[in-house]
């Protein structure tokens, strides 16, 4: 797993909203209906429906990888734009970030399971990590934190955001995982959810989570 050291940014230079190049392969069709990345209710189980948001965030950023990156055709040979080539992709991750008992509730499960998922397919995959601990003193600052989410952007890489407590955000469930798309320099972020797509504030997220979270990129190694 590769922590990226993220330099401070002028908020000048990241006024403009940043977003990944093709945000379109994320807007999966099934039918006439148009979900905003995958959506953990198609999965056919019910624990999997209940729990099963890791993986599919897991999904929405492999399958990108697959789409945009010519080195990466290997994690998945079909097309995650449409539903039922995705729910098979979801299925599949679904064997590698398998949730426990709490979830997956830290990003080394997704991220280990992601890795493990890529090198059986033959694809080397690492991942870039940013950890928001519960304890407020040692999270990471909004500039640092709106450096990895631009830096990600920039390199065309979704972002798996970890939330453990919503906090003051009042449009992001507790204990969930997400999928971010762009970022503005106000952290005011881009967020493909349960087929929908919101605008949530990141950095207030930041300063009244009460149990932290992590965000998470998959690149090809």
């Amino acid at each position: 797993m590769n922590r990226v050291d993220c330099q401070p940014v002028q908020k000048a230079a990241v006024a403009d909203r940043i977003s990944i190049r093709s945000p379109g392969l994320l807007q999966i069709r099934g039918g006439a209906a148009v979900s905003y990345g995958a959506h953990q209710i198609w999965y056919p189980g019910w624990l999997q429906r209940m729990g099963g948001c890791g993986p599919t965030a897991a999904s929405n950023l492999l399958w990108y990888l697959a789409a945009t990156r010519p080195e990466a055709g290997g994690l998945f040979r079909g097309n995650g734009s449409r539903r039922a080539d995705m729910l098979a992709l979801m299925e599949e991750v679904w064997k590698y970030v398998t949730p426990g008992m709490r979830g997956v509730d830290k990003a080394a499960i997704l991220t280990d399971g992601a890795l493990r998922f890529g090198a059986d397919r033959q694809v080397r995959l690492s991942s870039r990590v940013l950890e928001v601990p519960a304890a407020a003193a040692l999270r990471p600052g909004r500039e640092e934190l709106l450096a990895f989410l631009s830096a990600a952007f920039s390199d065309d890489l979704p972002v798996a955001f970890l939330n453990l407590s919503n906090g003051a955000v009042r449009n992001l469930d507790n204990w969930h995982w997400v999928t971010l798309v762009s970022v503005n320099g106000e952290l005011r972020a881009e967020m493909y959810d349960q087929g929908r797509r919101q605008l949530i504030d990141i950095g207030l997220w930041l300063s009244t989570t009460t149990g932290g979270g992590a965000f998470v990129a998959l690149e090809t190694a």
